[in-house]
């Protein structure tokens, strides 16, 4: 079992099955063979009319080429596991799903770098793959923020740290606020 699938996929899946938790009625529609082979998405879960295509990674370092991976996932051909003689299903949206063993704070203060460096292609990203939520998981702890909500936040963020010579353990504070306010680990 990898740590993606140990600190990311295996806490999310028991959010989306626990009704109190994430607050709707889902069920497991597909997830791909245990192990550093697996294709497809790293879980599917659906309800009526929604499809969650979630991609998965687990940071265990804070570098700005980590998000590579979820940035193109909506790019590959992947299509959904669940529906017959289509690529997607027209209730589909992707997800991204992130788990770390590196201070979460850290995480947050490169996201909102990477986010806020293009901050006009970031809404065209949004509707044109239609992105959902973004899901962080801490500790067997889930909290979403819909992707709307985190371009928002970086470009707050961005407003705030547009100052030379800003240190970055006081950009990691400002983000670690901003991201303190959004969410809420259940």
């Amino acid at each position: 079992m990898t740590n993606e699938e140990k600190y990311v996929v295996n806490p999310l899946l028991e959010y989306f099955l626990d009704k109190a938790r994430s607050g709707a009625n889902w069920e497991l529609l597909h997830r791909p063979s245990t192990g550093a082979a697996a294709t497809g998405w790293d879980l599917q879960v659906g309800r009526h009319n929604q499809v969650l295509l979630i991609e998965a990674k687990y940071f265990t370092r804070s570098f700005i080429g980590s998000f590579a991976g979820l940035v193109t996932a909506p790019l590959t051909n992947r299509p959904e596991k669940t529906v017959r003689g289509m690529y997607r299903s027209w209730s589909s949206k992707i997800c991204w799903a992130i788990g770390s063993g590196y201070k979460n704070r850290n995480i947050y203060q490169i996201f909102f770098d990477y986010l806020s460096r293009e901050s006009s292609f970031w809404p065209c990203y949004v509707e044109a793959l239609k992105i959902g939520d973004v899901y962080f998981v801490e500790k067997d702890k889930v909290a979403k923020i819909n992707f709307k909500e985190l371009i928002k936040l970086a470009d707050s963020y961005k407003k705030q740290v547009n100052v030379h010579g800003i240190k970055l353990e006081k950009k990691r504070r400002m983000a670690n606020e901003l991201m303190k306010n959004s969410l809420k680990f259940v």
